[in-house]
C-alpha cells in the first residue's frame, strides 16, 4: 500500500475519532493541535534530512500521538499507542515500522526522551509553540482546558511561573528547530518572567493594603474594647444586683413550691382518709344488715312460713354484699414490687418518696438513691410531682369506687324496701279472711 494512502487513512481515522469521542472541553489537545503537529513534523523532518520511509513513520506517529485523549486524559500516550497499533495492524502495516511509530509516540511523554532523529523531530513538532509568538495563546488554551475539566485550578501568577520554568528548561532537539525557534523561546521566557514579576508585585501590594487595613481594624477594635470595658464594669455591677435579686427570688419561689406541695399532699391524704372512713361506714352498716338478715329474718320466715319475703330478702342481701365489695376495693392497698436498680436512679425513673418503690431494697441502696435525689433538685422536684400525681390517682380511684358503693346502697335499699312492701301487699291480698 503506498505511503500516501496510509497517511490519508490515518488523517480520516483521527478526524472521525476526535469528532465522535473527543470532549468539546478539550480546548488545547484537539484536532487543530494534532494537525499543527503533523504539518510541523513534515516540515522539520524534511529540514532534518529524513528519508521518505522515516518521514512516513514519524508523520503517522504525529497523527496518533494525542489520539489517546479521546479515551482518557491521564495515560493518554499509552492509549494512543494502542489505537495506533490497532489501526496499523488493520491496514497490514509493516510490524517493524509499527514499533517505530509506537516508540515515536512514547517519546512525547513528558519529560520528552527521544532516542533517534525521528523521535527528536516529533518531540520538537509537539512543543514547537514554545518557540513561536503564539505561545501564550496556546498556554491560555491549556490552562482553560485544565480548569474546565477540573484537572487543576491555577492562579494567573502561578501559571506564569510554571510557564517560565518550562521555557527555561526546554531544549529543542533538532538542529533546525534550535536554529529557527530558540530565539523566540528566549523572548517568550523573558515575557513569562516579566508577567510573573508583575503579578507578584500586584499581589504583594494587595497584601500590603490588606495588612494595613487589618491594622486599622485592630486599632479600631482596641479603641472599641476600651470603651466597652468601661461600660462592662457598669453593666457588671447591674448584673450582680440582678443575680442577687434572682437568687433571692428563686429562694422565695422554692419556698412557695415546697409550701404548695406540702398543702396539696396534706389535702390529698385527708381526702384519702375520708374515703377510707366512709368505706368503713358502708362496710360496717352492710355487715350489720347481713347479720340481722341471716340471724333473725330467715328463722322467722321458716317459723311463720313467710316465704313470700324471700325474694326481697335476697335482693337486700345482694345489695349489701355488693356494697361491702366496693367498700373493700376502696380500702384495698395497691403495692408495687418495692425494688429499684441503680440504672433506674441514674435515669431518674424511680420515685423514692413512695414506700412501694423501695420497701424490699437494702438500706445501703436506699441511702445511695436518696443521696442522688437530694443532690439533684430537678430529680427531687420530679419525684415530688410523681408522688403527688400517683397519690391523686389513688384518691380518685377510692372516690370512684365509693361513689359506686353509695349509689348501689341508696338505690338498692330503696328497691329492696319497695320489694318488701309489694310482697306483703300481695300476700295479704291473696290470704282469705278468717
Amino acid at each position: 500500500m503506498p505511503h500516501i494512502d496510509i497517511l490519508k487513512a490515518a488523517e480520516i481515522f483521527v478526524s472521525d475519532l476526535f469528532s465522535e469521542k473527543l470532549s468539546p472541553n478539550m480546548l488545547y489537545h484537539n484536532y487543530s493541535h494534532t494537525l499543527d503537529v503533523v504539518n510541523n513534523t513534515v516540515k522539520i523532518g524534511k529540514k532534518s534530512g529524513l528519508n521518505e520511509s522515516e518521514l512516513e513513520i514519524v508523520t503517522l506517529a504525529a497523527w496518533f500521538h494525542d489520539s489517546g485523549y479521546a479515551v482518557t486524559y491521564n495515560g493518554h500516550e499509552d492509549a494512543g499507542k494502542d489505537i495506533a497499533s490497532a489501526f496499523l495492524k488493520e491496514h497490514n502495516y509493516n510490524p517493524d515500522k509499527i514499533n517505530m511509530v509506537i516508540n515515536c509516540i512514547n517519546s512525547t511523554k513528558m519529560p520528552q526522551t527521544p532516542q533517534n532523529l525521528m523521535e527528536q523531530v516529533l518531540c520538537d513538532a509537539d512543543l514547537i509553540h514554545f518557540g513561536r509568538e503564539d505561545f501564550f495563546e496556546y498556554s491560555d488554551l491549556l490552562k482553560c482546558e485544565w480548569e474546565t475539566l477540573g484537572i487543576q485550578q491555577v492562579s494567573e501568577a502561578e501559571w506564569y511561573k510554571t510557564s517560565a520554568e518550562l521555557l527555561s528548561t526546554h531544549r529543542f532537539f533538532t538542529q533546525y528547530a534550535r536554529k529557527k525557534f530558540s530565539q523566540q523561546q528566549t523572548a517568550n521566557l523573558l515575557k513569562a518572567q516579566k508577567g510573573y514579576r508583575k503579578l507578584l508585585q500586584l499581589s504583594n501590594e494587595e497584601a500590603g493594603k490588606k495588612a494595613k487595613l487589618e491594622f486599622e481594624k485592630q486599632k479600631l477594635e482596641l479603641e472599641r474594647q476600651k470603651i466597652a470595658s468601661r461600660k462592662d464594669e457598669e453593666k457588671l455591677a447591674v448584673e450582680k444586683e440582678k443575680i442577687a435579686f434572682k437568687k433571692e427570688s428563686a429562694k422565695v419561689a422554692e419556698r412557695g413550691i415546697e409550701t404548695m406541695f406540702r398543702n396539696t399532699v396534706r389535702t390529698h391524704v385527708e381526702f384519702s382518709a375520708m374515703a377510707d372512713s366512709k368505706a368503713n361506714i358502708m362496710i360496717t352498716v352492710n355487715t350489720l344488715i347481713i347479720s340481722l338478715i341471716l340471724t333473725n329474718l330467715f328463722s322467722e320466715m321458716q317459723e311463720d312460713s313467710q316465704f313470700f319475703l324471700l325474694i326481697p330478702t335476697v335482693m337486700l342481701l345482694a345489695v349489701c354484699l355488693t356494697c361491702i365489695i366496693f367498700g373493700i376495693l376502696v380500702t384495698k392497698p395497691k403495692i408495687s414490687p418495692g425494688i429499684f436498680s441503680q440504672d433506674d436512679i441514674k435515669a431518674r425513673k424511680t420515685n423514692l418518696l413512695f414506700f412501694g418503690n423501695f420497701f424490699n431494697m437494702p438500706l445501703t441502696d436506699f441511702q445511695w438513691g436518696m443521696d442522688e435525689m437530694m443532690h439533684d433538685k430537678d430529680y427531687l422536684y420530679s419525684s415530688m410531682v410523681k408522688d403527688f400525681y400517683f397519690l391523686g390517682q389513688a384518691v380518685g380511684r377510692k372516690f370512684k369506687y365509693l361513689r359506686v358503693c353509695y349509689s348501689i346502697f341508696m338505690y338498692g335499699l330503696v328497691i329492696s324496701v319497695l320489694a318488701y312492701i309489694v310482697a306483703i301487699l300481695l300476700n295479704y291480698s291473696s290470704t282469705p279472711p278468717v
